[in-house]
């Protein structure tokens, strides 16, 4: 076995040399006098229903249905582009289609004032014109493009550029029409989020004339109100084309009843001493149990909660900080070598709370324990995620790990229904991007019978990985009030994540970028290749080795070391990393690559959620200083063209976990490029803002295996310490005493 190494690689940062050409058509797209017509009566339709309709704002609410997944550079730019401004600032959001999942096309709102949309008109006609005159009245790539075409533009109201980005923004527009959402869960109780505009929330319920009396709601935020079902239809029949989002606010947390009592007995324990912490979030604990010193609780009850929850049962809350402290001894099949940890357990509940009290909680949590830097979370709600919108509470989660240097660990909640019809798409906050989310296995490694699954927003990679959470007649053993007792849940596989993932970060001391890629790359292996592997939605990556060591290690003939950065501009790069050659000086490997990012998001987006994006390439470095990419990425490559919806199926983009390999079928070396050594590039991309806004951390882990089962380490580590990179092997054992002495308290005389 080898060591997992950490390498210090030097960084560069590199601006955005590209310049965007002329706009042209793309292969099959084209505009006719014909789609004018229509967007042009799709316009005037929108304009007669804001005449007829009662005045709340200012200006009006459009959604412009694409034809396709749509990248930012490829929106609409000289349609409905007001004075002064871009088309793109007067985004309030996105969502999808109704299209079978994969065929989903963009459906983007515009806040625009009504000279906007009348402009736009008169200049549609002008194109009209042009089409007639010039393209027999329809534009393709063929009759359009240039510089194949040379088309005379002089005599017409509009110039050049104008009536050329008109004709393309023509061509990935389906049609224009007032926003109205649909699909609202059935529930007695929404959260309502409206779009963002001038009128704040309780000004429109003040000029609808909403009595607060009669009608029960609460302001969550500048845009988001908890309102019952009846302000909710009385909202959706005379406002529709406000709202953006709607949610179930009141979720029961579905427990199942914790099966009998199997052992009850007296069980020693040590003293807890250093051991990191790892805070837990749940319903309430008991601390009558055994190891209760290993936990510091608090019930974080209101009072009308204290008075409602009191004498409720503690079994789940308890037997999740059960598996944190005591799990190995408890599962000894399950022992992760990680040892046992402290537990600063939060009881936000009993069994049933609602979405936006947990979610306030939580942020007071959090904001009170700046020390922890892992938080387990195996609470979650029985109603599906939304396709088209991340839940309230997982979008808060995500913003507060944006924000502070924690991580969170979600169970990624279980199928309970008795009669199973289609696998459930999985719960909220199980939606959660920054977040890792944990699925349940058997021991055998298959899916658990309560699985449910994902992708989110039908893209993003949910759940992130899979771990032994047992199943009706194959149970994970935990302690609750009632004593040792037999369960099974995805409740109970997050906390041996929760368990490896402080281990890796507080006393191994690596990043949480690092950390994370960690688990989802040592889940993934050489067996996972993104776009084949066919359990993804519901296992994620895979499942992580039980073995902290396996982790923290390789195999002998890998060379596996760990990158740690920040994007500071447009690229980061390095294009000098010393790999080993054979005899023959060739590369004899394959190759993988993980890398994980904490983006800032927008739930006012939609599906255009995460701000920004970190792409990854990895591989040999051409003549040409560009990079021999092991996925083949061609997505910022100069003169080549990959569309948003291969981008996103092919190479994840806006993904915040990349993963890539290359597989060679017949494991043969691959040629060098002369005396051209590997590099490895990320390039970062704003979807709000044009310029790269704000430093990003990322953290990347990157494996090579020698395909002739040569141990090649020792000559990659003298190679990077002659180029005077610091090359340290991660041990376990050492980093533990590190670990213990830095915890050590010291007295002075």
């Amino acid at each position: 076995m080898n060591q997992l190494l950490q390498v210090k690689l030097r960084f560069s940062n590199e601006s955005n040399s590209q310049r965007p050409n002329g706009r042209n058509l793309r292969m099959h797209a084209e505009t006719s006098i014909e789609k004018i017509d229509d967007i042009c009566e799709d316009l005037r339709t929108v304009l007669r229903f804001y005449k007829n309709s009662p005045k709340f704002l200012e200006k009006i609410l459009i959604d412009v249905n694409y034809n396709d997944i749509i990248a930012k550079s490829n929106r609409i730019q000289a349609l409905l582009k007001p004075s002064g401004k871009k088309t793109n600032d007067m985004v309030v959001g996105a969502r999808f289609s109704d299209a079978p999942e994969g065929e989903e096309n963009h459906i983007i709102t515009y806040y625009l004032d009504e000279t906007t949309i009348e402009k736009t008109i008169e200049n549609l006609s002008v194109v009209k014109i042009f089409l007639q005159d010039k393209l027999n009245g329809k534009a393709t790539a063929k009759n359009f493009n240039e510089p194949d075409n040379k088309l005379d533009y002089d005599g017409y109201a509009l110039a050049k550029s104008k009536i050329r980005d008109i004709i393309v923004d023509c061509s990935v527009i389906e049609s224009v029409s007032v926003p109205h959402i649909s699909g609202a869960p059935e529930q007695e109780s929404f959260l309502v989020t409206f779009y963002k505009t001038e009128l704040s929330v309780a000004k429109l319920l003040e000029k609808l004339k909403i009595d607060d009396v009669k009608h029960q709601y609460y302001f969550y935020g500048d845009d988001t109100i908890s309102v019952t079902k009846e302000l909710y239809d009385f909202l959706e029949s005379n406002v529709p084309y406000l709202i953006s989002m709607v949610s179930s606010d009141f979720s029961k947390i579905t427990l199942r009843e914790i099966s009998e009592q199997l052992v009850k007995e007296e069980i020693s324990i040590p003293e807890p001493m250093n051991e990191p912490t790892i805070g837990v979030i749940d319903t309430l604990f008991d601390e009558g149990v055994y190891f209760g010193k290993w936990v510091d609780n608090t019930d974080y009850l209101d009072e009308i909660e204290k008075i409602m929850d009191r004498g409720k049962e503690r079994n789940h809350g308890t037997a999740i900080s059960s598996i944190i402290v005591d799990g190995p001894r408890l599962n000894p099949w399950l022992d992760d070598g990680c040892g046992r940890f402290r537990v600063r357990h939060f009881g936000v509940c009993a069994e049933k709370i609602s979405t936006v009290k947990l979610v306030r909680k939580i942020k007071e949590i959090i904001a009170n324990n700046p020390d922890i830097h892992v938080w387990n979370l195996s609470l979650g709600t029985d109603d599906e995620v939304s396709k088209n919108f991340i839940s309230y509470d997982a979008a808060v989660l995500d913003e507060l790990q944006a924000q502070k240097n924690i991580v969170f660990v979600i169970s990624g909640t279980n199928d309970n229904r008795s009669v199973k019809n289609g696998m459930l798409k999985v719960g909220s906050p199980a939606d959660s991007l920054n977040s890792i989310v944990v699925n349940s296995v058997r021991r055998d490694g298959t899916p658990a019978s309560y699985s449910r699954k994902g992708n989110i927003l039908s893209f993003f990679n949910k759940p992130d990985i899979s771990y032994y959470g047992g199943d009706f007649n194959e149970r994970i053993k935990v302690y609750t009030s009632n004593g040792e007792t037999d369960e099974f849940g995805t409740s109970f596989a997050a906390p041996w994540i929760s368990r490896k993932l402080c281990y890796l970060i507080d006393v191994v001391g690596l990043p949480r970028e690092v950390a994370k890629a960690l688990l989802i790359d040592s889940a993934a292996g050489w067996e996972y290749k993104l776009g084949t592997y066919k359990k993804k939605d519901v296992m994620g990556y895979g499942v992580v080795p039980i073995d902290i060591k396996k982790i923290l290690s390789s195999e002998s003939e890998e060379i596996r070391f760990i990158l740690y950065g920040t994007s500071q501009s447009y690229k980061t790069t390095n294009y000098a990393i010393p790999v080993p050659r054979d005899d023959e000086n060739k590369y004899p490997y394959i190759a993988r690559a993980t890398m994980c990012y904490f983006p800032e998001c927008s739930r006012a987006q939609g599906v255009d959620y995460t701000n920004r994006e970190l792409s990854l390439k990895f591989g040999r470095v051409k003549p040409n200083g560009q990079i021999d990419d092991i996925n083949e990425n061609i997505q910022d490559e100069e003169g080549a063209h990959a569309d948003e919806r291969q981008s996103r199926k092919e190479f994840r983009k806006w993904e915040n976990t990349k993963f890539i390999s290359k597989i060679l079928k017949a494991n043969r070396p691959i040629m060098s490029y002369g005396e051209r050594l590997w590099g490895i590039s990320i390039v970062s991309k704003e979807r709000l803002a044009s310029q790269v806004v704000g430093d990003l951390n990322f953290g990347a882990v990157i494996t090579l295996r020698e395909v002739n089962g040569i141990n090649r380490v020792e000559d990659f580590i003298k190679a990077c310490t002659l180029r005077g990179w610091i090359v340290s092997e991660i041990d376990v054992q050492n980093q533990v005493e590190i670990y213990n002495t830095n915890q050590e308290e010291i007295i002075f005389d």
